[in-house]
């Protein structure tokens, strides 16, 4: 099983020398096998993935925020009658994603109507999304603390596991920080939201995201074997991660980089 970062920064895309070491695209995620493809999240990274048509293409979304979704219609699998994508979300029914991908990417946001005259996709609630996927993983939700809503994801493949939470603002509400960890605990790989520092935090509450420092301690008492950092603030400069990265990251404790990728045996 290999897990790619297609898309690392959070809030925007930021096309900037100083930014390419770890890569200016915002939030896409891909974990994969010889028998399926997932993808956690459409942001801009999204339009770099190629989409395989020989095997199940699984499309998930954490919420519905632009840099988790700005990707979505400018990858060209989307146009292709070859191509099925089964698409879905922890945080609404059917309905509700229909809605909110129909909201962006319809007049007068988006100039075509993206969703409803696509044949490549196929929107689902989440149970029958689980239902699709069982044959190649399983997959559990859980609530994220984000301003309106977010969505993490624990993917099972054997004895393997990846768990996805992003975007969440660890130690604002202590019964989504222990699903959180009881999904993390003893897991292959977490995904994390390291958008901040702790002094940066100060004066961000509520604005839904965690803590470079949060992590190393979450990876030190829900002991993954691997903790990747991701959704990096678009302040943030290759020079600034390296040096943080230096000052405060363990081994087992990384700054996720596009096009990075990452096998779990």
């Amino acid at each position: 099983m290999k897990v790619e970062f297609h898309g690392v920064r959070g809030s925007l895309p930021i096309p900037a020398k100083n930014f390419l070491e770890y890569g200016g695209n915002t939030t896409s995620i891909e974990i994969s096998s010889k028998d399926f493809q997932l993808i956690i999240d459409a942001g801009s990274g999204f339009r770099n993935i190629q989409i395989r048509e020989e095997t199940p293409t699984f499309l998930l979304f954490s919420h519905f925020h632009h840099d988790h979704l700005q990707g979505l219609p400018f990858n060209s699998a989307l146009f292709s009658k070859k191509n099925q994508i089964h698409v879905g979300s922890g945080l609404v029914d059917r309905t509700g994603l229909k809605e909110a991908l129909s909201t962006a990417f319809t007049p007068p946001l988006f100039p075509l109507d993206l969703v409803n005259h696509n044949l490549a996709f196929n929107i689902m609630n989440f149970e029958t999304f689980q239902a699709a996927a069982i044959d190649f993983f399983s997959i559990e939700k859980f609530p994220l603390c984000h301003p309106g809503g977010a969505s993490g994801y624990k993917i099972l493949i054997g004895n393997r596991s990846i768990v996805c939470g992003l975007d969440h603002e660890y130690g604002l509400n202590k019964e989504q920080d222990v699903n959180f960890h009881k999904a993390s605990r003893n897991s292959d790989l977490v995904i994390w939201d390291g958008m901040f520092t702790n002094s940066e935090l100060t004066d961000k509450q509520g604005w839904g995201h965690s803590s470079i420092e949060q992590a190393v301690a979450f990876s030190s008492s829900a002991n993954p074997k691997a903790l990747f950092i991701t959704h990096h603030s678009p302040q943030r400069e290759d020079r600034e991660l390296n040096q943080l990265a230096q000052d405060f990251l363990p081994s087992r404790v990384r700054f996720a980089k596009e096009n990075e990728k990452f096998e779990i045996l």
